[in-house]
């Protein structure tokens, strides 16, 4: 039994090499480095004067706006190319 390689133009239907998110991969590893400063400053300096429990909601919090930015920025990323494709 012998097997062909498929067509790439049948598996992909835009060009990877015009719709590369660089933007986006280099935010999103920004983003972490940015909030592992930022609650390694908390922990070291900020957090002194509240409870064990409200600085894992500051810890939380943070992680989840972080989130919601790096999402964002990626859905508008899909969307872009959607629409050219």
């Amino acid at each position: 039994m012998k097997f062909r390689a498929q067509s790439r133009e049948g598996r992909f239907p835009f060009d990877w090499k015009e719709q590369m998110p660089i933007g986006p991969i280099i935010v999103s590893f920004l983003a972490v480095a940015v909030w592992l400063v930022f609650i390694l400053l908390y922990a070291l300096y900020w957090s002194t004067g509240f409870s064990w429990f409200q600085n894992i909601i500051v810890t939380v919090v943070s992680l989840l706006l972080m989130g919601l930015v790096v999402g964002l920025m990626w859905t508008v990323w899909g969307m872009r190319v959607a629409r050219r494709s």
